[in-house]
């Protein structure tokens, strides 16, 4: 298996374990979340709901164009934050696995494959005892020299109990 199979692997694991372990709920809208990621890459919109919220060495809020957990579609992000989230503006930090504040974007028809950004800003604007909100920019260069920027970054997702 190459570094990105066990890379995916322990992704898988860390966000299935946490979700079945630890997910919040929100009983007041029927089961359906309000949860999302939104942004913008060149003028076309994202928009992924239901967002998947996951705790290990991070917390990590999980969006994709797929039907769930186990189709998870063409197109993901990953946005990590510390255990100890606090209300401000924080540069993402370059590299896989170094500092607290990343993005993380795969995308079959962009050709990006889990590659982490390596500049932008994540603000967060809001935490309650059922939510995490924010703003978010990155930009991202795949192994084929490809560079995006995610730009007009919301989201809104769930803390973790």
């Amino acid at each position: 298996m190459n570094k990105h199979g066990h890379f995916y692997l322990l992704v898988y694991l860390m966000v299935f374990g946490t979700f079945l372990q630890s997910c919040s709920s929100d009983d007041s809208n029927d089961g359906l979340s309000d949860t999302y990621i939104r942004f913008t890459i060149d003028g076309t919109a994202y928009d992924f709901k239901d967002i998947i919220t996951a705790e290990s060495l991070a917390i990590t809020l999980n969006g994709n164009n797929g039907e769930g957990l186990t189709n998870v579609g063409d197109t993901q992000i990953s946005i990590y934050l510390p255990l100890v989230i606090e209300i401000g503006s924080f540069d993402i930090d370059p590299g896989a696995f170094d500092g607290d504040y990343k993005v993380a974007f795969s995308s079959e028809p962009l050709g990006f494959d889990f590659d982490f950004a390596e500049a932008g800003n994540i603000t967060i604007t809001s935490i309650s005892g059922d939510y995490i909100e924010g703003t978010f920019t990155a930009t991202i260069t795949s192994a084929n020299d490809e560079t995006i920027t995610l730009a007009n970054g919301t989201f809104k997702g769930m803390t973790i109990d």
